[in-house]
């Protein structure tokens, strides 16, 4: 994560409802003979999970059929391994400890069709369960967009994501209320189809742009490499990249100058992190790519048409920012470090980059008006 989450951050107590009923059901199904209602809690999360069941001529495949096909493999498992598979879960609620030292192979005990199961219910239970007005009622009456607006309120993670600093979470709309406005995507920062046991886990879901989530993370795991190889990621409510980013401008003086994104430490398990997070969210491609053209985001920045009137403006853009615009503007953080560059640069290496953009510029504009004026 670029930012850690405000320590504020709201858990949406649908999901710590749901992680209670699927921990209380694990647990009652390492003895538990035949799959009935005594798998369920006898709260109301129990009672609507067991009442949203298939229907002769309704929807199918709804929650309690999803937790029998679960029951119906986990019989197929020892009662030693159910029981493992409860105390795993139980032993895992603490997820700061589980970045700390994670374990990629942690179900790997379960047979292939036990997996497959559990993963099946864990995508129900984020994806439509969660919905059933029942466990939204019990929940104090707070749904997914009400989270999530209560999520991006300025004073606590306000409205960019916090994996890259380039994006708006989603789009705020005038004149519309709280169901109807967008919203971001969940992601799972432990992907469901590798960890179902933490698909509805509180601490594991975190709004993120769209980019970041359905483009760049999709289901990547987070401990480990392509090759199976493991590694480390930063926990999004106590660790940060910002401090550790270098942003470098190269070949200033060259037609195309290039930015490059670096880190600024070598301390063996913080690279290792940071590499994570550039892997999964593609960081260092994406701010290198947006600022291919230098000299058009100086132009849209600052709009300079003498050097010392663009000196000024770069200078006056190298001023600290607030937390409230680092928040609530997107790319605030990167083009701060990108001026804050171009401030340190040599004289010299200033000059040159002026009189060529200039000149670039002004032949542009020439070729627009000739060919306008055909």
């Amino acid at each position: 994560m670029l930012f850690k989450l405000h320590p504020d951050t709201p858990k949406f107590q649908v999901f710590v409802l749901l992680n209670q009923e699927l921990i209380y059901f694990l647990n009652k199904s390492i003895k538990q003979q035949r799959f009935g209602r005594r798998l369920f809690s006898y709260t109301v999360v129990g009672t609507a999970c067991w009442d949203n069941y298939k229907i002769p001529s309704g929807k199918s495949d709804l929650t309690r059929d999803k937790f029998k096909k679960l029951f119906e493999n986990l019989k197929n498992e020892t009662e030693g391994t159910r029981e493992q598979l409860h105390r795993l879960v139980l032993d895992n609620q603490d997820l700061s400890s589980f970045f700390l030292t994670p374990n990629p192979a942690l179900l790997d005990f379960l047979l292939p069709n036990t997996f497959e199961a559990f993963k099946v219910l864990a995508a129900h239970l984020y994806g439509a369960t969660k919905d059933l007005q029942p466990i939204i009622n019990a929940a104090g009456g707070v749904n997914i967009h009400e989270h999530f607006e209560a999520f991006r309120v300025e004073t606590l993670n306000g409205n960019i994501c916090k994996a890259c600093g380039m994006r708006e979470l989603a789009p705020f709309r005038a004149n519309i209320g709280v169901e109807n406005q967008w919203r971001a995507d969940y992601d799972h920062q432990l992907c469901k189809s590798k960890y179902p046991l933490f698909a509805v886990h509180p601490d594991n879901l975190i709004p993120l742009c769209d980019v970041c989530n359905q483009d760049a993370k999709k289901a990547k795991n987070l401990f480990a490499t392509e090759d199976i190889s493991l590694r480390y990621s930063f926990y999004p409510f106590s660790e940060e990249a910002n401090s550790y980013i270098s942003l470098t401008i190269e070949n200033l003086r060259d037609p195309s100058p290039i930015v490059k994104i670096r880190w600024n430490t070598g301390e063996g398990r913080l690279v290792n992190k940071l590499d994570t997070w550039d892997d999964v969210y593609e960081i260092k491609n994406r701010a290198e790519g947006h600022f291919t053209n230098i000299e058009q985001i100086i132009e849209n920045e600052i709009d300079p048409t003498e050097f010392e009137y663009f000196q000024q403006q770069v200078q006056r853009r190298t001023r600290s920012i607030s937390g409230r615009t680092l928040k609530s503007k997107p790319w605030a953080y990167w083009y701060h470090k990108f001026f804050c560059e171009l401030d340190s640069i040599h004289e010299d290496d200033k000059v040159a980059f002026w009189e060529r953009s200039r000149f670039v510029h002004n032949n542009a504009k020439e070729a627009v008006d000739y060919i306008f004026k055909i």
